[in-house]
């Protein structure tokens, strides 16, 4: 039987109605199934609620796309329009308008999803998955869906997550695939860190940002500790530094290192003792030093208001992360009666507003 005459099959044994979109076809919905491999997996449970609510009253408008089941002739497997597909059996429809489309594929339902922003993370990850178990190629898979290779990989990461960024994702604490694919490569060299990390944060969301932070923090520690040791096998070449390469790692270190403590401390909510305890020997000599010598400005400035001034000019001072940090330092400093008390002047971080 021809395709033509197949189409005029159907249309003789299911009629379409006045109500039924042009073009469409009314089957009944006890002769469709949804696919298993579906991309998406997760429907919200309140817009489907309204949208059964809708259908109840308007019946489906637009009608859902399916293509012939090889296993068992007569039924149909739904290419895209599973909401409205359940939203109809939950409205207590005997049938629903369909387009039938049989070269529909699964690159097809991904695409349709994604120009909706309909798929979550986990739904894109499992179809890579299932696209590189069939052999395909991580370009070929881009191509296929329209996006690049870092997207392809990013997202493939969340197919193997170690357990306590799984459990992260799953509590819905962090869903954005670069912070959760950046926390990944991060556990792999530092699991240690980043599980302490995650069991001290404040329950909230994580974000890329604070990620980004943490990865600055712990490749901080990292110089710290190699920096200091002494290479015997290195020539005279790399031992040797200039004196204005000096003074640039001594000025950029300090302030990275004091932004990551203002962001552990604001945005994960740390407390200031736990910090300096989790802190190695070097990055607790490094922040001391660099916070009492803003302490000690202050403590020796005849002028606080021109110096507080021109330290907001040139960014020594602001209202976040290490400008924040040293500006307090400062007016401490200017408490002549005080002495240098590098928890008081932690604590008084964690107390700051913020805009």
């Amino acid at each position: 039987m021809t395709e033509k005459k197949r189409e005029t099959s159907i249309r003789a044994v299911v009629p379409a109605t006045p109500e039924t979109p042009t073009g469409a076809t009314e089957i009944d919905i006890s002769l469709i199934i949804e696919d298993m491999h579906q991309p998406r997996k997760e429907f919200n449970k309140e817009t489907l609620r309204e949208l059964t609510e809708t259908v109840k009253l308007r019946g489906v408008k637009s009608p859902i796309s399916v293509r012939p089941n090889p296993d068992k002739p007569g039924t149909y497997i739904i290419n895209h329009g599973a909401r409205r597909f359940r939203a109809s059996i939950n409205a207590g429809l005997k049938k629903i308008p369909v387009f039938i489309d049989a070269d529909y594929s699964e690159a097809d339902q991904v695409i349709e999803n994604l120009q909706r922003d309909n798929l979550t993370s986990r739904e894109i990850a499992d179809f890579i998955g299932r696209q590189l178990a069939a052999g395909k190629t991580k370009s070929e898979i881009a191509r296929r869906i329209g996006k690049t290779n870092p997207y392809i990989t990013t997202h493939a990461a969340l197919l193997d997550l170690p357990d306590p960024i799984d459990e992260l994702y799953r509590a819905g604490r962090c869903t954005d695939v670069t912070a959760l694919y950046d926390l990944t490569r991060l556990y792999k060299a530092n699991a240690e860190e980043v599980t302490n990390w995650l069991n001290l944060s404040a329950p909230g969301e994580i974000s890329r940002l604070d990620v980004k932070h943490f990865g600055k923090f712990l490749e901080l520690k990292q110089v710290a500790v190699t920096g200091d040791k002494h290479d015997p096998t290195s020539n005279a070449e790399d031992t040797s530094r200039t004196t204005s390469d000096d003074q640039e790692q001594k000025q950029s270190v300090p302030a990275s290192l004091l932004d990551s403590i203002y962001h552990l401390i604001k945005k994960d909510k740390r407390k200031p003792q736990d910090l300096l305890r989790a802190l190695s020997k070097d990055d607790k000599k490094l922040l001391t030093s660099n916070v009492k010598n803003y302490f000690e400005e202050g403590r020796n400035c005849s002028n606080i208001v021109q110096f507080t001034i021109n330290a907001l000019q040139d960014g020594r001072f602001s209202a976040k992360g290490s400008g924040a940090l040293q500006l307090i330092a400062f007016l401490y400093g200017t408490e002549r009666s005080a002495s240098f008390d590098l928890f008081k002047i932690l604590d008084e971080v964690a107390n700051q507003e913020t805009g």
